[in-house]
């Protein structure tokens, strides 16, 4: 199996994938937009095969079936913490409109292997399934949809559910980031009373965990759907994960704890119910992790 088609290869996760895959020897296709920003895979983006999509289903059909690949990885998703009005529709065509168009396009060409990713906000309240917000119920929404296509067709699907995912070079807006933002400037961060459980995982570890899922599901059976967390193997709260960052740059950080309300439906609890793809693995630790960042971003 050395042909893979990565949809969402110019994110962090997704880029940071397509780098491994491509340095283990794997012929590498991506899904890009004629506006998508090429950035985060610039060293890699001679060696792998990029796509332009247009939009319309036909065209990604005939894209598809061009690169006949033997393995889908889907990253590609908006994510919207608290949505406008104006931003129902971008949520619903990139998670759940774009996503089954790629699933219907993966069909028509023979792929057999469908590996999707998911959130852990679809499980607010640690229940099987209540969506934290809009972007966790579109993700609910598209395994719905994928299922009737594993079922009516020859394909097996894994879905992995990310936590939160850091590491060097990252540029999102995430904890790790901020943190090590105020570290440097000495601004005050207001923050909430930092009850909420965090399951922080290194990117290599997210990393290793779509590779464990190419594993997997090539051992399945025709028809199956199987769902996996990726979490690290220690859970911290926000203000425990502060904690450990100020021992790592041995400093303390000027956060006014208790100013800042909770988020609505904020996740206070992370889901655990289900079976952790990284439990047989050695996982960086959030020390180590953090200590990698800094590291890089040359503190």
């Amino acid at each position: 199996m050395k042909r893979i088609l990565i949809s969402g290869a110019t994110g962090y996760v997704g880029s940071n994938l397509a780098r491994k895959l491509n340095s283990l020897g794997y012929e590498v296709h991506i899904i890009i937009r004629k506006a998508s920003n090429l950035d985060k895979i610039k060293d890699i983006e001679e060696n792998i095969k990029k796509h332009i999509f247009s939009g319309s289903t036909d065209d990604l059909c005939e894209i598809v079936l061009n690169i006949n690949p033997d393995i889908v990885i889907h990253l590609a998703s908006m994510f919207i913490g608290e949505h406008k009005i104006q931003q129902v529709k971008q949520l619903v065509d990139s998670n759940v409109l774009f996503s089954t168009q790629l699933m219907e396009a993966s069909v028509n060409a023979g792929v057999k292997y469908f590996v999707n990713t998911g959130t852990q906000w679809q499980h607010y309240q640690d229940k099987e399934y209540s969506p934290v917000n809009l972007y966790a119920a579109t993700k609910e929404a598209f395994e719905s949809i994928a299922k009737y296509y594993v079922e009516s067709f020859d394909m097996r699907m894994i879905t992995l559910k990310l936590s939160d995912t850091y590491g060097p070079m990252d540029t999102r807006l995430k904890i790790i980031n901020k943190l090590f933002e105020i570290a440097q400037s000495e601004e005050v961060l207001d923050m909430s009373k930092g009850e909420q459980e965090i399951g922080l995982l290194y990117i290599d570890d997210v990393i290793n965990a779509f590779l464990i899922a190419i594993e997997k599901i090539q051992k399945m059976n025709p028809h199956e759907c199987k769902e996996f967390l990726v979490l690290p193997d220690k859970i911290y709260s926000l203000k425990e994960v502060v904690n450990v960052f100020e021992d790592i740059i041995n400093k303390k950080l000027k956060i006014n704890w208790g100013k800042r309300e909770y988020r609505k439906r904020e996740m206070m609890k992370i889901y655990t119910k289900e079976e952790n793809i990284l439990k047989e693995s050695e996982i960086i630790s959030l020390y180590e992790g953090i200590s990698n960042f800094i590291k890089q971003q040359d503190i």
